[in-house]
């Protein structure tokens, strides 16, 4: 890598850390204790499709780092008793990247065209996003002893949960910083 692609490598992903990190913390009040009902507004996955939207698939250590690391102080430190939670992260940072090459694999991926958001495909992004770190979770949560209890509820509140999520954070961050974005020339 030569200096400015690694000094733009290391800004998206601080970037992409701090969206992911921020979105995270600020949703705290709507944990909940019970594994199967998701966090009610799951910002941090709109923070992690869009971190990968803008930046490329170069952002994804800045949003898997974000979601480690403030799943790590909120949960007080690493213990086994939290593995799942921990990889339901890897999950959430690994389903926009899978999502992306999906829809572009099959040339449904014009998510920006001179300026202008295609707020359809995002939309579909978002959803295929969901749909796939749900049925990850659905997977991996049961793992270590978690149980399970509903598991048409918890689709649904996961869903629900990254979906409104995503779009609150996609399109709040469009509208307020879309000046600058296209400044960039990243939208």
């Amino acid at each position: 890598m030569h200096n400015t692609t690694f000094k733009q490598f290391i800004q998206y992903n601080l970037i992409a850390f701090i969206a992911v990190f921020v979105s995270r913390y600020m949703i705290i009040p709507f944990d909940h204790y019970n594994i199967s009902v998701a966090n009610y507004l799951w910002l941090p996955m709109g923070a992690s499709i869009l971190s990968i939207l803008l930046f490329g698939f170069r952002a994804f250590t800045g949003v898997l780092l974000g979601y480690l690391v403030a799943a790590l102080i909120i949960k007080g430190g690493f213990d086994m008793a939290y593995i799942n939670s921990y990889l339901g992260k890897v999950i959430d940072s690994l389903a926009p990247v899978i999502a992306i090459w999906m829809m572009r694999s099959i040339r449904l991926s014009n998510f920006f065209n001179s300026g202008k958001v295609n707020y359809t495909q995002i939309l579909v992004l978002i959803i295929l996003t969901v749909v796939l770190a749900t049925l990850g979770k659905l997977i991996v949560y049961p793992m270590n002893g978690k149980i399970i209890t509903d598991w048409i509820w918890f689709m649904q509140s996961y869903s629900m949960s990254g979906i409104l999520g995503a779009i609150v954070f996609i399109f709040a961050t469009l509208k307020i910083f879309s000046a600058k974005l296209s400044k960039y020339k990243l939208i």
